[in-house]
């Protein structure tokens, strides 16, 4: 008794100390919840920011290829030279076309205006009124005829906020004889987003330009912002009244308002000027927290081994004089700790405790132990990002030490398996010399687990082989080695031929067998270095990298006899591919190169199929247009 009663002031000043130590962990953790919250919100806005630019982006990149369609047709070409010789009476007309082009997703929504080379309207999809000159309201219009070349913009005209895309009609002389233009509007943008991810926009044309919209579509205002999509929910629209009185300029870029994310993107020409703004409106439940989660339970773990760290210290001072009493309360604090836990002088192990021969379950002792491994650090899995030996020229322990605020991760194989942990390194001044305390948590699961979703998001379920996403990534990445390089690249593309009877005929199920096989028979023929992957139904490509033509050729035809061969134990009928091939030319991008080997697909296909067809070499002037 006497013994704790002169421990008693220790034993206080230690509790103090732990909860002013879990009050400051409380202000760090909350600290830093503010912040992660924060990240998020900024990491979807950049991330919806980049959708949106992306929508628009493909929809200019849409408008000026129907253009370039338009400028090389030869009814438009005819027309304009008609007008040119003033002929009045010709009663041209695109709807044709225009419903052609309909049938495609990406083409809906534009209006077509073609002017004759002295800047006159000719024809306009979208009315009969025709005959007035552009010349003097339109500075593009004068520009092009200054000067022709392919002309695209964002700006605010009478009818609203639009996306134009100009292209020269040029004749045999290279002389200007007209100009095509395609319009589109900005609502199909909004309507894209809305049914892609179930986003609500509402987007504004700024105030100045009010008086500029003198046959504005939709007719709606909100303190004289022009609503250029419809329709908008009312909620956003009441909502933004509101804002409205401030300056949307002077906003934040995301909010969050009644469990609704709100964010706000300006709409920029190409000079940098902001013609308006694009509010999106989404439940909050958009929001990744599963950061926050996970910050919440580092906190905790940082608590826990605080806490047990303090009783530890406390412990081990209070009970040095009793030497009986201490070895019991130090070996089942010891014990009872989940982690693996033991206590070093820097060049032996002197304590462990239960849970590290759990783990290493083929030693009784530690001198059993040190006759196999004269350190813990001999049993780590040599691999980048996990701790070894000597890190940066020091030895383990010290760099731990060192570096308290990085995450420091081990992996060691047990009986054939992986399993990862945290390491943890206090030292101890309770002696001569320092003693050094060692904390492994086992995180195996979550790493096993993180290390399954990124394998899942990179494979095909049906195949196992790469999916569209990886072939995405790594064309891109290709192409520009390639580029840096001057080294060659080739792209082999096949699908099954008549693979809609297969599943009519026999069922989905064997289809899907089908496709297995396929896919098997084509990774045994592959080098390592090549990048197979499934980018949907039964459509397939392969990556070479430092590949030439001639040699990518060699194996498309090696790989479709092999197919063609498969015993008939495998498949249900005979099996027959096309294939297209192409090779990296020094104007190509990804769009590109993958445009041109679904054309020499297609040509295959064409050509009767069970073949391979080389890609088209496009010159450098084509291949700048069609960029």
């Amino acid at each position: 008794m006497n013994f704790f009663k002169h421990a008693k002031p220790l034993i206080i000043s230690t509790l103090l100390a732990t909860l002013l130590m879990m009050f400051a962990i409380y202000w760090l953790y909350g600290s830093a919840k503010a912040q992660l919250y924060a990240d998020v919100q900024s990491k979807y806005y950049h991330t919806l920011n980049g959708e949106i630019n992306s929508l628009i982006n493909h929809r200019r990149e849409a408008s000026i290829a129907l253009a370039i369609v338009l400028s090389e047709n030869h009814e438009v070409r005819s027309f304009v030279c008609q007008e040119c010789h003033t002929h009045p009476e010709s009663s041209f007309s695109l709807r044709r076309i225009l419903d052609e082009l309909a049938l495609h997703a990406q083409y809906k929504g534009f209006w077509i205006q073609v002017l004759d080379k002295e800047g006159i309207s000719r024809y306009r999809s979208w009315t009969d009124k025709v005959g007035d000159s552009l010349v003097s309201v339109r500075a593009d219009v004068r520009k092009m005829l200054r000067t022709p070349q392919v002309i695209q913009s964002v700006s605010v005209g009478k009818f609203s906020l639009t996306l134009k895309s100009m292209v020269p009609l040029l004749d045999n002389n290279n002389q200007l004889i007209g100009i095509v233009e395609v319009i589109s509007n900005i609502t199909p943008l909004a309507e894209r987003l809305k049914n892609s991810q179930g986003i609500e926009s509402v987007i504004l044309v700024d105030k100045r330009y009010k008086r500029q919209l003198t046959k504005a579509l939709s007719q709606s205002f909100i303190n004289d912002y022009y609503v250029a999509n419809f329709p908008v929910l009312k909620e956003n629209a009441v909502y933004l009244e509101d804002m409205a009185d401030q300056r949307f300029a002077k906003s934040l870029d995301i909010s969050v308002n009644h469990h609704r994310v709100i964010t706000q993107h300006a709409i920029k020409n190409d000079s940098g000027l902001v013609l308006g703004y694009w509010f999106t409106f989404s439940s909050d439940e958009v929001l990744n927290v599963i950061d926050i989660e996970q910050l919440k339970k580092r906190y905790l773990y940082v608590a826990i081994m605080v806490t047990i760290l303090s009783l530890l210290l406390m412990f081990v001072y209070l009970f040095k004089t009793r030497s009986d009493t201490s070895l019991s309360y130090y070996r089942h604090v010891l014990d009872s700790a989940s982690e693996i836990i033991f206590v070093s002088n820097h060049h032996r192990i002197i304590e462990a405790n239960q849970q590290f021969f759990e783990f290493y379950s083929d030693f009784a002792s530690i001198d059993e132990f040190l006759k196999e491994y004269a350190c813990v650090c001999d049993t780590f899995e040599i691999n980048d990002g996990y701790l070894q030996t000597e890190m940066e020229g020091v030895y383990w322990l010290d760099y731990v030490l060192k570096h308290p605020d990085k995450q420091h991760k081990a992996m060691i194989k047990k009986q054939g398996e992986l399993h990862y942990f945290v390491i943890k390194v206090a030292e101890i001044n309770l002696y001569d010399k320092p003693l050094f305390s060692v904390i492994m948590h086992d995180i195996t699961e979550q790493e096993t687990y993180k290390q399954r979703l990124e394998l899942l998001s990179e494979t095909d379920t049906l195949t196992g082989i790469s999916n569209r996403l990886v072939f995405n990534r790594t064309l891109i990445q290709e192409i520009q080695r390639s580029h840096r390089y001057h080294s060659d690249l080739a792209l082999l593309m096949f699908d099954v031929d008549y693979f809609k009877n297969i599943n009519d005929t026999f069922g989905h199920e064997v289809g899907d067998q089908v496709l297995i096989a396929l896919s098997e028979e084509v990774k045994r023929l592959l080098r390592e270095t090549d990048v197979f992957c499934r980018i949907g139904g039964e459509e397939f490509v392969i990556i070479m990298p430092e590949t030439s033509l001639e040699f990518a050729y060699q194996t498309a035809e090696r790989l479709r006899k092999s197919i063609e061969n498969l015993p008939a134990n495998i498949l249900p009928t005979q099996l027959t591919v096309s294939f297209g091939v192409a090779g990296m030319t020094r104007w190509d991008n990804d769009k590109t190169m993958f445009k041109r080997v679904d054309k020499a697909l297609y040509k295959a296909k064409e050509n009767g199929r069970n073949r391979v067809e080389k890609a088209e070499m496009t010159d450098d002037s084509s291949a700048g247009i069609h960029l």
